[in-house]
């Protein structure tokens, strides 16, 4: 079973910061130096043994708690919300948090999507919330092969969440957007460059380059005594093939839009710009004054882009990529 790691936070609200066999599946056609397949493939036919039941409900919606059967023997913990009033099949919106958060912690965005007519669809990442345990080491941490294989992970579960979409009769999922806050939008650039059942994703305080973001940002691990120069070059030789910045530009001609803060001190401007760099067109770009957690005051603001950034390029989309 592989191990990971933790450390970065972001799970935005008013405060978001804590705040086998690989079969080919739908991998976006572009020439990289690394095998997409070999690093987030997956055998499509593994059965997702699905495991439903409520949660808990508002006048609005419902919430189910649900799991799935994921690569590596991993069971991945989700939340679906599916609005109670609908009429046929229905977009939905993935929601990934950031480092050390979990999957409840961008359920400010059920309201404002369900009143959109979204369905949300939250998971836990690798050695988060309910996966986390006694013996999980820190994503983030120390140990740069566990983080890479932490978020490999984390993208290969998030591939299977949309194959669960799939077996959904409520949800249309040829119409699944992605919300991801920090690590949650690190995930959504890779996630999102090697799968094209993605639409538009949506990519929150992120950033690439993992040599500016473990140069710069003051929550690196590379910054605690002891490192050695010869670590931190193994470090990021290591984290290279997890690096957004070769994953990203794979995302077109589906459009991408990052948010970013201009005073960012844990994924700092240097390496949101280094993103923005990679990300191909069509791809729109916002900058909000702050740091890493967007202030109150920018919050309702944001909440009206992304909605209607999701109306646009999600709902209203006609022609779903990679069919």
């Amino acid at each position: 079973m592989i191990k990971m790691r933790t450390a970065l936070a972001c799970a935005l609200a008013l405060s978001i910061l804590n705040s086998g066999c690989a079969q080919q599946t739908t991998t976006a056609a572009s020439h990289s130096k690394y095998d997409a397949d070999l690093l987030f493939g997956y055998d499509k036919t593994l059965p997702l043994s699905p495991e439903e039941k409520p949660l808990r409900e508002t006048s609005a919606y419902e919430v189910f708690r649900v799991s799935y059967r994921s690569a590596h023997d991993q069971r991945v913990p989700a939340l679906l919300v599916l609005p109670k009033k609908r009429e046929g099949k229905i977009p939905c919106v993935m929601l990934m948090h950031g480092l050390g958060g979990s999957k409840d912690q961008l359920s400010m965005f059920f309201d404002p999507l369900v009143q959109a007519g979204y369905a949300c669809f939250a998971v836990d990442a690798f050695a988060h919330g309910e996966r986390k345990s006694a013996d999980s080491l820190p994503v983030f941490g120390a140990y740069a092969y566990a983080t890479r294989d932490a978020l490999a992970q984390t993208v290969i579960d998030l591939r299977r969440g949309i194959d669960y979409l799939e077996s959904r009769p409520e949800i249309d999922a040829s119409r699944v957007g992605y919300i991801g806050a920090s690590m949650g939008g690190i995930l959504g650039s890779i996630f999102g460059g090697v799968d094209t059942r993605l639409k538009a994703p949506i990519l929150l305080v992120a950033g690439g380059n993992w040599k500016v973001l473990m140069e710069q940002s003051n929550l690196s691990p590379l910054k605690q005594a002891g490192i050695t120069e010869e670590q931190r070059k193994d470090a990021l030789r290591v984290m290279d093939a997890v690096d957004p910045i070769h994953w990203v530009g794979k995302i077109s001609p589906r459009p991408v839009l990052m948010i970013n803060g201009d005073n960012d001190q844990v994924v700092t401007v240097d390496s949101n710009k280094a993103l923005h760099a990679a990300a191909n067109e069509p791809k729109q770009i916002i900058w909000y004054k702050g740091d890493h957690v967007p202030p109150p005051t920018e919050f309702l603001n944001l909440i009206t882009t992304v909605t209607n950034w999701l109306n646009k390029n999600v709902k209203e989309s006609a022609n779903p990529a990679g069919k």
